[in-house]
């Protein structure tokens, strides 16, 4: 009740107000346009201009009335789209963690289209779809992958490289690595994939090549560069040696070149070692291979380079007095036995030959000894004893080959 009356005061004030406000500012509004013009009171276009203000506020409400519906359908049909597109990422994931290929590829490619996360659903369906082992089908969704985001094309190079050496194509991988280390040349990832590939490819001048970058970006650990560097140079030792001029000289230059780039650590390891007394021996430095192996030995008794001992051409009787002078410090050596075996073999010292082999085979069984016992035994004439000993090596190849079976 108070507040109707308070209402009707300030209805009955401001009607008084308007009334004294015309009366004391009687002016007029003239509008022309053209040869017409229309001319009317000031207060009368004051109310003009009210009431278009209202008719426009009524079209205004009217048309959100009439539109706001439709507004929030589509945008209610969008965010069902978008949950189910989520739905359909979050399954086809889970499919693909579980192993569930065929599900995986269908759910994560149907969603890919629609979803903020295209390259991820792609990505991830060209992964199922290679398990599955259907290459025309990884193509297509990597395709898809690279214009769903250009800006990652990283992204989708790397997953095709890995799909491809997953498959061991290590051919067809490698200038995707090489045009991907030209443009990243420091990425920890790229360069361990691009070692992968150059050691599985055989390319070892390259690999040598990319071993400062290995170190500079800590690939690998002190330890696994080590045993890298080792691969490399003894597998360019050997190619070196397979690969041999028929210029001497540029045999024994290429070979020193080589030697020369070696770390000092590296020249020590037993396989380099190796490898590097044959090739001495093939360009006509045979006095300088059995000295290099001779001191390695003594540091290291490596059966390989005790292999090797025993092959190298020369004076045999020489390097047979020098190894029974190693048995005094290693007698317990079934290497350095199986060595002397094979350098009495060489002096034709046939009954010597048969002891120390006989000793080897009592320390370690090795199917290499008994195919030496076997030959040695052969040209003393036991046909029988000889056959049973190769008989016997196949046997503990056999047995050998099982247990690296079972150990894989």
């Amino acid at each position: 009740m108070r507040i109707a009356i308070v209402v009707l005061i300030l209805a009955a004030f401001g009607g008084s107000l308007v009334y004294w406000l015309i009366g004391q500012y009687p002016g007029f509004v003239l509008v022309s346009m053209g040869s017409t013009a229309v001319q009317f009171t000031l207060w009368t276009g004051v109310l003009a201009v009210i009431a278009l203000w209202l008719l426009l506020r009524m079209l205004m409400s009217l048309l959100r009335a009439l539109l706001i519906p439709g507004l929030r359908l589509t945008r209610n049909r969008k965010v069902k789209k978008k949950q189910r597109n989520s739905r359909l990422t979050y399954r086809g994931l889970l499919d693909l963690a579980e192993g569930r290929w065929a599900s995986a590829c269908k759910n994560l490619s149907k969603s890919a289209a629609d979803s903020e996360l295209a390259l991820i659903n792609y990505l991830g369906a060209a992964n199922a779809a290679a398990e599955l082992g259907n290459e025309q089908e990884v193509g297509r969704l990597l395709g898809l992958a690279e214009k769903a985001d250009s800006r990652n094309e990283m992204a989708v190079a790397l997953t095709r490289v890995r799909l491809l050496l997953g498959g061991d194509n290590y051919a067809e991988a490698l200038p995707i690595l090489q045009a991907l280390y030209a443009r990243h040349p420091k990425h920890p990832y790229i360069l361990s994939l691009l070692e992968r590939t150059y050691r599985n490819l055989q390319q070892w001048d390259q690999l040598e090549k990319l071993l400062a970058d290995l170190r500079a970006n800590k690939v690998m650990d002190v330890e696994g560069l080590y045993q890298l560097e080792v691969l490399i140079r003894g597998a360019q030792l050997r190619q070196l040696a397979n690969n041999l001029d028929a210029d001497m000289a540029k045999n024994k230059q290429a070979l020193s070149d080589l030697w020369g780039r070696m770390a000092k650590n590296v020249r020590t390891a037993p396989v380099v070692v190796a490898n590097h007394a044959e090739l001495l021996v093939q360009v006509g430095e045979s006095a300088l291979a059995e000295k290099e192996l001779r001191k390695a030995i003594k540091s290291t008794w490596d059966k390989h380079l005790l292999a090797t001992y025993s092959q190298l051409e020369g004076d045999t009787a020489q390097r047979l007095k020098i190894a029974e002078g190693w048995l005094k410090e290693q007698p317990n050596n079934a290497a350095l036995l199986l060595s002397l075996a094979r350098l009495c073999k060489r002096s034709e010292l046939w009954g010597k030959a048969r002891d120390y082999l006989e000793a080897a085979l009592k320390l370690e069984s090795r199917p290499e000894t008994y195919a030496e016992l076997a030959e040695v035994l052969g040209r003393l004439g036991e046909r029988e004893k000889s056959l049973q000993f190769y008989r016997q090596g196949l046997l503990e190849v056999t047995a050998n080959g099982n247990q690296t079976v079972g150990l894989a």
